[in-house]
């Protein structure tokens, strides 16, 4: 007894259906594949009759599915033959697709930004599945006198010929990057191609967050760098080393708003003694046509013409900033 009664849920699980309203926004599931779950459940079931399966059927509808199903009545459709009402349902929920729909389909068959493989893969099935239900009968047809062995042969030479575009269409829409590694490789099947593309990228993802990290971490170091305080000998000196080897001019931390609001210590101008700027931007000194001073208030003496002296003075500052600020030089990046 708990054996049937084991079997009898195992079978009404199998054989349940979703329900059908007839709006796309509330049915979980397309016409189509509606039609194959039941035709599955009918095999599962037993449901060896025509009424048992239209009942079964009716029972799922709801909503304006229920006006359709009045209607066939106009159609003269006879509600008792389940191969009419089947062909009735298909027609008017999931007409066969034209010629213009498939092209169509085709002009949007391209991977999308974002879009992963599989979705795409995915999407390609899809295409090629609505796109052979639109082919000819007629295709079927063996022209020459042929027994059933030479039809199941042609079949087989459609099928494979079928399968053979898919996997073109697959390779066609395929984003560049990936598309170029699939082809070289040449793969014979399109399961084959789809499962290269997967491999491919996992490893572009992976070596993009490892680029993602990687300038992460460099621009936090270049914030920590930018946050340290350095006076204008000190940053005089700094860029020195950095022009010597090739780098940009240090920008010397962060720029402090006039009246140093948030600053730790305030800005002293060296030229005119007064807080809120530097003396590279001191409007006395630039009026005065005066030079720049050094902390201990003697002028600077630079020969910008010669680039002996300028190697010179490149040395000294080396020298000079790696003796009194070697905590600060050893956390910059050079």
């Amino acid at each position: 007894m708990q054996a049937a009664l084991i079997e009898h849920d195992r079978v009404r699980r199998s054989t349940e259906l979703p329900l059908f309203y007839g709006r796309k926004e509330k049915d979980s599931i397309t016409p189509r594949l509606l039609i194959d779950r039941h035709t599955k459940a009918a095999e599962i079931g037993n449901w060896d009759n025509d009424e048992r399966k239209i009942n079964e059927f009716y029972m799922i509808l709801r909503d304006r599915a229920l006006i359709w199903w009045s209607s066939l009545a106009d159609a003269d459709v006879d509600t008792g033959n389940w191969e009419q009402v089947k062909t009735n349902f298909l027609a008017s929920y999931e007409p066969r697709y034209t010629a213009k729909t498939t092209c169509a389909n085709f002009g949007e068959l391209l991977m999308k930004s974002g879009e992963s493989n599989l979705d795409y893969y995915l999407r390609v099935c899809d295409t090629f599945s609505k796109l052979s239900e639109a082919r000819p009968a007629a295709m079927l047809n063996v022209r020459a006198n042929a027994a059933a062995q030479q039809a199941a042969v042609k079949l087989e030479g459609i099928r494979d010929a079928e399968k053979f575009f898919k996997h073109q269409l697959y390779l066609a829409g395929l984003r560049d990057d990936l598309r170029t590694k699939v082809m070289e490789a040449g793969k014979a099947t399109l399961q084959e191609s789809v499962t290269l593309a997967n491999e491919l990228e996992t490893i572009y993802f992976e070596k993009k967050t490892g680029r993602v990290n990687a300038v992460a971490v460099a621009d936090a170091e270049e914030q920590a760098v930018e946050n340290e305080d350095f006076d204008e000998e000190e940053i005089e000196a700094i860029n020195a080393i950095r022009q010597r080897y090739g780098r940009p001019a240090f920008r010397g931390g962060n720029r402090r708003p006039k009246g140093n609001f948030g600053s730790k210590k305030p800005v002293v101008c060296r030229y005119c003694k007064k807080t809120g700027h530097m003396q590279k931007e001191c409007r006395a000194r630039i009026q005065a046509n005066g030079k720049m001073v050094d902390a201990s208030g003697k002028p600077f003496e630079r020969k910008v013409n010669s680039a002996a002296r300028e190697e010179e003075n490149n040395a000294k500052n080396v020298a000079v900033v790696e003796s009194i600020f070697p905590a600060k030089i050893s956390s910059l990046n050079w």
